[in-house]
């Protein structure tokens, strides 16, 4: 009985082995970008790391802000039997349900936290991240999309983008803490701030701003506005 041996070219044990380093490096080499960016204005490399780890171990802390309760009307179908037959009876039935909403530690408390340090620690910057945030809130709000059992949904790459060119455009010498803040904050304003009406309107349950954490289009935002802006 004769068995055969499948034999993976050497060219495609190197492509995977180069697939899954490329996987395992591009994480760090955006936040080495980052962080040598974020390096000349103010933010020593320890600093940036103890930033990451907080903002990681933050990921799951959501704070509660704001409560409320919701009263809603669901259609119920109660049984009324007579001579042993069930009969249905449609009625509607009163439920109040619990809303809260909460901001979550690492994915939008960090970065805000980081951004008025930035600030305060490059006071010129202040002007043009004020006009960038402007604009990043104005973008942000008229391409976010309420999503019911989701939350405020954008697109991935809209806001840092928009984030590097104001601060390309406003931010002179300080681009980097320009885009950095103003991505951050344009996005928090645009996407979550100025959208609690429509979180409110999705019903009762638990919405969390930042909540997908350093997954979270806050966090983020801030990250690839620096590299695009750098």
């Amino acid at each position: 009985m004769s068995r055969e041996a499948f034999v993976l070219p050497t060219i495609g044990v190197v492509l995977v082995a180069f697939f899954f380093l490329i996987i395992f490096l591009a994480p760090l080499m955006v936040l080495g970008l980052v962080g040598q960016a974020l390096k000349n204005y103010g933010l020593g490399w320890f600093s940036f790391l103890g930033f990451l780890l907080l903002s990681l171990a933050g990921s799951s802390i959501n704070i509660p802000v704001w409560r409320s309760r919701v009263a809603s009307a669901a259609p119920t179908v109660r049984y009324v039997y007579f001579f042993g037959i069930p009969y249905p009876v449609p009625s509607v039935e009163r439920r109040v349900l619990e809303s809260v909403l909460s901001i979550n530690l690492g994915g939008a408390v960090m970065p805000i936290l980081l951004s008025a340090y930035l600030l305060w620690a490059n006071p010129g910057s202040a002007a043009p991240a004020l006009v960038s945030t402007v604009v990043v809130s104005l973008v942000v709000y008229f391409i976010a999309k309420p999503v019911s059992g989701v939350g405020i949904v954008t697109p991935m790459f809209i806001p840092p983008l928009v984030a590097a060119v104001s601060a390309l455009a406003f931010g002179g010498q300080y681009s980097v803490v320009v885009a950095y803040a103003g991505g951050t904050m344009g996005t928090l304003i645009g996407a979550d701030l100025l959208h609690l009406k429509d979180i409110r309107s999705m019903g009762a349950g638990n919405m969390s701003i930042g909540g997908a954490g350093t997954f979270d289009g806050i966090f983020l935002t801030g990250l690839l506005a620096v590299i695009l802006a750098f």
